[in-house]
């Protein structure tokens, strides 16, 4: 009878952690008083039972994650970077449960010289050589080669670069980090220096690796080629950047969203006539804390703010080539009733479910399967080509397929380049911008504001 339980035990707990390929997977950060926590959580679309797989505890207050595939080894696998109110940047293995520390750190204190004299002061095995040998540490701490100085607070990881993160700090920079060589003084592969005031918002494009834009407290959005330091290209917006989102099936689209609800967005091939597409108020209030844009459904934009509410927007007429673009019109406002919301964003695997975060300490799941606003406004438009480039697509033969894929990047690369052809391509490095730095240094902000607690 003993047997028959321990073996009923054994299987509930192995069913517990089996993950099925209907389950969505989420991600969070999560703080309560002092303790702060990276939970991985199920939830199954069938039963709509939603509960952690595993948590893994954070040493400190968690600003922003971001998911990748690669790890520090270069294999591949399932990675979570954690940007906290320190310097340094955790990576997480979350396919390992019950995790004590993270795979590396991007970053953050340098701890070798602490490691070497504890090395030291174990190998004393007697008190007496103890008493004469034990070394003590320096009482300044020092910081890795290349770390932020400050809080991180936003966090990007290159989808087509897949070893590459983006981080923008509280100490105006953003860093470019390549996780395989997280062990070695060359993790950081360049800093940028382009904001006078704290970086809240980093994103890579989706399908241009080297195409990256920025969001910062100082009041404007910038594009970087990451390949340039002298690349850049920056646009004012009327408040401080909350949050940047490309749109998928627009690739030339950049929609920001800032802190008094208004939320913008530009053609980046026009990025420096500095006139957006469309302009709205997503919140009268203000307070506009994220947005995102469904993957599948073409014109279907998400905003959240902290009046806890999410807005679903249709914008396919606002930002596909036409003769007349018409700003985005609001179709459902819905209370979470999750407390004030920082985060949200549309499940990658499902067209129709949507995830947010607020001040309640915990998050809300909006199936829209049944929602009979959201799917007679887009429920068509996952079966139909959204743009002239997708029917093309349909159709094309490889040969062309490749052809216009080089001519997309053409575009870019024109897109990307200084006004003045002869400036000299650069390659990004801390010695590169010491001018930019020495400059921004002189613009000091009165009005500073404090790292937000809660993570993207």
């Amino acid at each position: 009878m003993d047997d028959d339980d321990d073996d009923a035990d054994e299987g509930s707990d192995a069913e517990d952690v089996l993950i099925r390929s209907t389950d969505a997977i989420v991600v969070l950060a999560k703080t309560e008083e002092e303790f702060a926590t990276l939970e991985v959580m199920v939830y199954e679309q069938d039963s709509g039972n939603l509960f952690v797989h595993h948590d893994i505890p954070l040493p400190a207050f968690p600003l922003c994650l971001s998911h990748g595939d690669i790890g520090p080894t270069g294999s591949a696998g399932n990675f979570c970077a954690v940007g906290t109110f320190t310097p340094g940047i955790e990576i997480w293995n979350l396919d390992v449960l019950n995790a004590l520390e993270p795979s590396c750190v991007l970053g953050g204190e340098d701890t070798s010289m602490a490691d070497a004299i504890m090395r030291h002061n174990m190998m004393n095995e007697s008190d007496k050589q103890r008493m004469n040998n034990t070394l003590t540490p320096a009482k300044d701490s020092s910081l890795k080669i290349g770390s932020h100085t400050d809080a991180v607070m936003s966090l990007s990881w290159n989808k087509v670069h897949r070893q590459v993160i983006a981080s923008g700090s509280a100490d105006c920079t953003v860093k470019l980090w390549d996780v395989t060589q997280a062990n070695s003084d060359q993790a950081n592969a360049g800093t940028l220096r382009h904001h006078t005031d704290k970086v809240q918002s980093v994103l890579w494009h989706p399908k241009e690796g080297t195409l990256l834009a920025t969001g910062s407290y100082d009041r404007t959005v910038a594009l970087v080629d990451a390949r340039a330091t002298d690349n850049i290209k920056q646009v004012k917006i009327p408040a401080d950047c909350e949050s940047l989102a490309w749109d998928p099936f627009n690739p030339h689209c950049l929609t920001a969203a800032c802190e008094d609800g208004t939320v913008m967005c530009w053609d980046v091939r026009k990025f420096t006539t500095k006139t957006p597409l469309w302009s709205i108020v997503a919140n009268e209030f203000g307070g506009v804390s994220d947005l995102s844009y469904n993957p599948h459904v073409p014109g279907m934009m998400a905003t959240c703010a902290l009046d806890k509410t999410v807005t679903i927007w249709d914008t396919f007429n606002s930002s596909i080539d036409k003769s007349s673009i018409l700003p985005p019109k609001a179709k459902i406002n819905k209370d979470m009733k999750v407390g004030k919301l920082f985060t949200l964003n549309f499940y990658p695997s499902s067209p129709w479910l949507l995830g947010c975060g607020g001040g309640a300490k915990e998050i809300a799941l909006w199936d829209m399967t049944q929602d009979n606003t959201i799917q007679k406004t887009f429920g068509g438009r996952t079966k139909i080509p959204t743009s002239i480039d997708e029917t093309k697509n349909d159709v094309m033969d490889d040969e062309t397929r490749e052809k216009e894929e080089n001519e997309k990047k053409q575009m870019f690369d024109s897109m990307m380049k200084s006004d003045d052809s002869n400036t000299p391509s650069k390659s990004i490095s801390d010695s590169e911008t010491k001018k930019s730095s020495s400059a921004s240094k002189k613009k000091k902000n009165k009005n500073k504001k404090a790292p937000h607690r809660a993570g993207r």
